[in-house]
Order: C-alpha cells, then structure tokens, then sequence
C-alpha cells in the first residue's frame, strides 16, 4: 500500500505541475512529408489553399519549410501553432477540412515521416526581434541525441552555458532550444532542437569569437570541460537548414 500511495502522490504532483505550466507553455504541431516531384506545381497551388481556408488563425496557423540542406533535404515540414494541448481537443470536427485534405493533399504525398510536437524549454531562448516584426524565413537547426540516464539539470546548464554565451557575443536575433514531447527513443535521435534565425549565408562566414567569450564567462580553459561533459550527455547531433515556403504557405 505504501508504494501504491507513493505513486499516487507523484502522478498528482506530476498532473498538477503539468497544469500549472499549460498556461505558459510554446509548443507547435508538426510532421514531415514528401512529395511526387512531378506534382510539384499542383500540390503547392492546393496546399496554399488549404491553408488560406482552415489554417490562418490562432492555434491552427500553419506554415510549410524545405529542407534545403542536412540528411532530410527535399523533405517539407508542416509547422502548426503555437497550439496547446487543451487546443488539440478543440480542435473543429470539420468534414470539409478533411474531404480537401483526403482529395487534393493526401494524393500527392508520397511519404508521411516523423509526426512531432516540440516545446519551446523554459529560459533556453533569445528574442531580440521587433514586436511587429514578421518571424525569420530561414533558420539554421541543430538536433541532439541524449545518451542514457543523463540528469536533466546537466542538460539544462550546459545549454544555459551556450544561451549565456551567445547573448555576450549579442548577434542573436532568435535563439531558441526545444523538447520533443513525444518520447523518441533511439528511433530517429530528435530529442532536442537548438534552433537559430539566419538573415544570410554570409551570417555563417563570420567569426563569433565563441570560444573567447565563452572562457570570458566562465574562465580560462571551462571550454576543454564543456567540450567533454557534452561529449557525454550527448551521443549525436546534426543541422539542418530550413526555409518558409512562402508559396505553399499562402504568403
């Protein structure tokens, strides 16, 4: 009975910490797709209108990125929100959202991939971009694979490490880290996504001076640690660098 009560207690702490964040969470729905090329022209005209019927409001607005470099290229991703989960269960029960997708969407995939929902990690941000700004068109990503049995507080300061450091180096326009909701595992390694505003190519020819600022916060050689401790925590990482498609997103 003890361990009984003892796990009730811990699932009630769970679910109301739960709660306590659904009011201030950021996450988005997405999953990746491709296409039959040769229905390249079709597909985008009927996905613009997809979107500009059901997808332009609130939790349901949607945009379409390419992958334009890394292991996924010629890969598209759907990018629904900022949508929490109460707002999955209100979700419209729309039949002719659904007839459009199953006749003048669905045809035209050739493959459906991962299905996601990340959430935007609490402090691991940086926002220096106008109010009324419209969001970058063009991001640079960086997934990681945690090993086993790492602390999530070692995960967490070492990328508080990294999110210090860049707001030093003060070139960031939006800096952001997020969680995989869904539990992976070792399927596809897609645990954490650091996600990086790019203005230009040319951004990636420049020298940060990473490393300098880095011993700057937290002294002369705290690299050398850093490197080793995530080496550790982390098994794999990859970029990817993705593109809003402004055609199929109907802007």
């Amino acid at each position: 009975m003890k361990k009984i009560s003892t796990l009730f207690i811990a699932l009630f702490f769970t679910y109301s910490v739960i709660a306590e964040e659904a009011k201030s969470y950021t996450q988005f729905d997405t999953f990746r797709f491709t296409i039959d090329n040769k229905s390249a022209k079709k597909f985008t005209k009927n996905m613009r209108n997809h979107i500009k019927k059901y997808h332009v409001k609130d939790a349901l607005k949607t945009k379409i990125y390419n992958i334009t470099y890394g292991p996924n290229v010629n890969e598209l991703i759907w990018v629904m929100g900022p949508i929490s989960y109460a707002e999955f269960d209100s979700r419209p029960d729309n039949k002719k959202h659904d007839d459009d997708w199953t006749d003048n969407i669905n045809p035209y995939i050739t493959a459906y991939k991962q299905s996601e929902i990340w959430r935007k990690m609490d402090g691991l941000f940086i926002d220096n971009m106008d109010k009324n700004a419209d969001s970058p068109e063009r991001y640079i990503t960086r997934y990681l694979t945690i090993n086993q049995d790492q602390d999530d507080e070692v995960i967490k300061y070492l990328l508080k490490q990294v999110k210090n450091t860049l707001e030093k180096m003060g070139k960031e326009k939006y800096w952001a880290v997020f969680e995989n909701q869904l539990i992976q595992g070792n399927l596809n390694g897609r645990h954490l996504m650091g996600i990086s505003a790019m203005d230009s190519w040319a951004e990636l020819d420049e020298d940060g001076e990473f490393a300098k600022h880095f011993e700057d916060l937290y002294g002369k050689g705290s690299l050398k640690t850093f490197g080793a401790l995530y080496d550790k925590v982390f098994k794999n990482q990859w970029n990817e660098v993705i593109e809003v498609n402004k055609e199929m997103s109907g802007m």
